[in-house]
């Protein structure tokens, strides 16, 4: 098996009957609601930023959101978790993209003069002097082609929301089939002005009042503070960007508020869906890290609550038991994956002792977010949220199989597992496409499920 086989080549595999979806915690009542709330403005940008949010609900919910909802994945009936084909589908049509193009500019123009200025904090467009002279003015379909001739079309899509017509289902398909081929488009730091917001998209999360943020920040220390300060002084500690962008107190309030939130649910009474669940579930040490990606892409903490939540109670939830029995089934699905893909390989390791669980621990608990450089980590969530955050499992097979010659060669591999080096996100993905395409149906299914059985 090669890493530079193209994705797209890959052959299409049957789809997996969906696996039944546990309880989750219920972020917002109604998002509707609150898109105008005053404290929701000082977080959210007030221009480019509220349209993006907007867009991410239209490309998220198909209707309107019942305003006691328990489930966030019920909403609408989009498919949050996309099927192991839709890895493998071919690229849209260039006439429908090309279609879908043009009916968004005649949408556009058709609206642009009806449309009031937004609160914005963007500078307004520069108007000439009297004195000077007059240039012909522009139509407005060549301003509208012009302002995106230089944006990627998950920028476009995210700032004006889907073409008129299309569905939220097929809408986020092309967002899928866009981050597998072209990626997000990002400095060298790893900023993107979108990142966020298609973060949010993909794992179906709800505008979250900033209020319920604020309420669970303000209520002082949780159970857990002792282990949140011994844990956020060491998080991404030798990181340089994180570190310049991140601060303590920033991650302190995140991870306090987040223990809150999972205490409330346990102390519930009646107790809640999710605690009747996973009745066990608590605060661990790894969440940290798991929350540093969050705060580094997100534009307000409130934000990277929610997503941190949605990741926590839908995702992986299991990993929150006090035995943490869902990463350790991961572990286990690395050796099993590993011992069909490349039997060679998983020997050599297991005659050196070096099962799984003695050197991927970090990486399932964390989503390979231990592993540099964070850049890297932010393509590779991308990839995650677009198409199963229970794939993480598999990119850590894909990692070993990109050190496979260095591993062979090497008479103690456990000095080059001690911690993986750095990550390359792009081939990472292109070996997890191979690995799930080889993959047998049960095994895939038990690598969907893992994060989310309870123990």
């Amino acid at each position: 098996m090669t890493a530079s086989v193209s994705p797209h080549k890959v052959a299409s595999r049957h789809a997996l009957p969906p696996s039944p979806d546990p309880p989750s915690l219920r972020l917002s009542e109604s998002p509707e609601k609150n898109l105008n709330h005053p404290q929701n403005l000082t977080f959210l940008e007030k221009s480019r930023g509220l349209r993006r949010l907007q867009s991410h609900s239209q490309l998220s919910y198909a209707g309107n959101m019942g305003t006691q909802s328990s489930n966030l994945r019920s909403r609408a009936g989009v498919p949050t978790r996309p099927s192991r084909e839709q890895l493998h589908q071919p690229p849209p049509s260039p006439n429908a993209a090309a279609a879908a193009a043009a009916s968004n500019v005649s949408s556009t123009n058709a609206t642009a003069a009806s449309r009031a200025r937004a609160n914005s904090d963007a500078p307004l467009p520069y108007v000439p002097p009297r004195s000077a002279r007059r240039q012909p003015p522009s139509t407005p379909s060549s301003n509208h082609i012009a302002s995106h001739a230089r944006k990627s079309s998950l920028e476009m899509t995210l700032r004006d929301g889907p073409p008129p017509g299309t569905t939220p289902s097929s809408a986020l398909s092309l967002l899928r089939h866009s981050i597998l081929t072209s990626g997000v488009s990002a400095t060298k730091d790893g900023m993107s002005d979108y990142r966020i917001y298609l973060w949010l998209t993909l794992l179906n999360v709800a505008p979250l009042p900033t209020d319920t943020y604020l309420g669970l920040i303000h209520r002082s220390r949780s159970p857990a503070y002792e282990k949140i300060s011994n844990d956020v002084f060491r998080t991404l500690a030798t990181d340089t960007l994180f570190k310049r962008r991140v601060t303590d107190a920033s991650l302190t309030r995140l991870l306090n508020a987040t223990a809150w939130r999972i205490h409330d649910e346990q102390s519930s009474d009646p107790p809640s869906e999710f605690a009747l669940r996973y009745p066990q579930a608590t605060y661990l040490q790894g969440i940290n890290v798991l929350s540093a990606p969050l705060l580094y892409a997100s534009r307000s903490e409130s934000q990277a609550y929610a997503l941190l939540t949605c990741l926590l109670s839908e995702h992986i939830p299991s990993y929150l038991s006090p035995t943490m029995s869902g990463v350790h089934r991961g572990l286990d699905l690395i050796d099993r994956i590993l011992s069909y893909i490349n039997p060679t390989l998983s020997s050599f390791l297991l005659s050196k002792s070096l099962p799984a669980k003695i050197y991927a621990f970090p990486s399932v608990l964390t989503l390979c977010a231990c592993t540099p450089p964070l850049p890297e980590v932010l393509k590779l969530w991308d990839f995650l949220f677009a198409f199963g955050v229970h794939l993480n499992v598999i990119c850590v097979v894909a990692q070993l199989l990109l050190l496979k010659d260095k591993l062979l060669g090497e008479p103690s591999p456990a000095k080059v597992l001690r911690s993986f080096p750095n990550l390359n996100a792009e081939e990472v993905i292109k070996m997890t496409v191979l690995i799930v395409r080889e993959l047998p149906e049960d095994v895939y299914r038990d690598v969907v499920a893992h994060g989310r059985v309870a123990a």
